[in-house]
């Protein structure tokens, strides 16, 4: 049984990444600072609350195991906090990832998979996107993960490991059957936030400043249990990449306007009158993101399966959950 390591494993989809490889048979170990994860969240074979920024106590794990492969998904991703403290976002995500970097390398793990964003990105003329687009990215959490990249990028050309980047581009779902979903409560991010506020019979923030043709942002989102099968194909196809270092976009290429997800939602929902709030977008915010998913089908044989109906109706039934469970 090869052993896997996840940091970041007892978030969102890092818990989802956990149970998916342990039923591959891996043996998958966890590793979280529950800043952001939930214990609860936790399907691995062994869980260690250790901050990634603490080399010594990181490298511990390392010398305990021998890793196969480190699957980084441990970070702060939010846009208009990364503004507000860069400090704290260099800390978490660059220097994180360097212990990270240098640890693979020490200990020679063959395969390191990185959990980036489309975010690299910032605002672009044409869609969708595909990899060779200029990287300019319009927030500094975006930046941290572009510096992430790149510091990747420049140790795997030493040829002491693999190394893949996973840029995803909106993720939505759950997997409701095996009680993981979004880990924020109350949620921070747009979809859960318009699905727990429906819920709760709270008001809406619907930021309608962007150049699109109903005023909402655009975004392409994709299921959180397709993202889980990209990583995994990446772990088994890395061995047949020629290179030590590829970025590959995580994408539905379908792309529905805020307002259609709202229309969605409310569809499901029903019988619910909410006020609407509308303001305008946050910082950092690009008017539309479509992700080319090309790159992936070609390399990795991967594509978004589950449809943006699935992904709703798994992320409604998983926000119910939580709130019905005051411990959460």
């Amino acid at each position: 049984m090869k052993t896997i390591l996840i940091t970041g494993g007892c978030g969102f989809i890092g818990s989802h990444l956990s149970l998916f490889l342990k039923k591959k048979k891996y043996k998958t170990i966890v590793v979280d600072n529950l800043s952001i994860g939930k214990k609860s969240l936790f399907r691995g074979h062994k869980f260690y609350k250790i901050n990634l920024q603490n080399k010594k106590k990181l490298e511990k794990i390392f010398e305990k195991y021998k890793f196969h492969a480190v699957f980084h998904l441990a970070g702060l991703s939010k846009l208009t906090e990364s503004f507000k403290k860069k400090k704290l976002y260099e800390k978490n995500n660059i220097l994180s990832t360097k212990n990270i970097i240098n640890l693979v390398k020490k200990y020679k793990v063959d395969y390191l998979i990185f959990s980036s964003s489309a975010s690299v990105y910032g605002r672009q003329k044409k869609f969708p996107i595909n990899e060779n687009a200029k990287l300019k990215p319009i927030s500094y959490y975006g930046k941290t993960k572009l510096i992430c990249e790149n510091i990747i990028k420049k140790n795997s050309q030493k040829k002491t490991f693999k190394a893949v980047c996973l840029r995803y581009f909106n993720v939505v779902g759950s997997n409701f059957k095996s009680k993981l979903g979004e880990v924020h409560n109350p949620p921070i991010h747009l979809v859960p936030i318009f699905v727990n506020n429906l819920l709760k019979n709270r008001p809406l923030d619907l930021r309608l400043n962007f150049k699109t043709k109903d005023g909402s942002g655009i975004r392409d989102y994709v299921d959180v249990n397709d993202i889980v099968n990209a990583h995994y194909l990446s772990l088994i196809k890395m061995k047949k990449i020629s290179k030590f270092f590829i970025a590959i976009n995580l994408g539905s290429k379908k792309s529905y306007s805020v307002k259609d997800i709202l229309k969605l939602i409310r569809k499901k929902i029903k019988n619910k009158k909410i006020k609407i709030i509308f303001s305008k977008k946050k910082k950092g915010e690009p008017d539309k993101l479509l992700a080319s998913s090309n790159l992936a089908t070609k390399i990795l044989n991967w594509k978004a399966k589950k449809n943006i109906t699935h992904s709703l109706k798994n992320m409604i039934a998983w926000e119910k959950y939580k709130i019905s469970v005051k411990s959460y």
